[in-house]
């Protein structure tokens, strides 16, 4: 005499498989921002660097002062 398999119901496989997928689509949505953030980080640490060697050539051409990023305008830095 065979034995007859036990089963889950369809509903209760498609219930678990649809909840199963999404789990695996949000765990792979998550995996490519994380990517895309390493790389965004990348971008803000070259951007700094940037941002760093121009202060470093103004402040050779005119000095430790302060320079309006709105109007250019330059304040001199009071030293104490």
């Amino acid at each position: 005499m065979a034995t007859k398999v036990k089963k889950v119901t369809k509903a209760e496989l498609e219930k678990i498989q649809g909840a199963v997928g999404a789990v695996n689509r949000l765990t792979n949505q998550l995996g490519q921002m994380e990517i895309a953030k390493a790389a965004t980080m990348g971008q803000v640490q070259e951007a700094q660097q940037v941002v760093q060697a121009e202060q470093k050539a103004l402040e050779e051409k005119y000095g430790s002062v302060t320079i309006s990023l709105e109007t250019g305008e330059i304040t001199e830095t009071k030293e104490d």
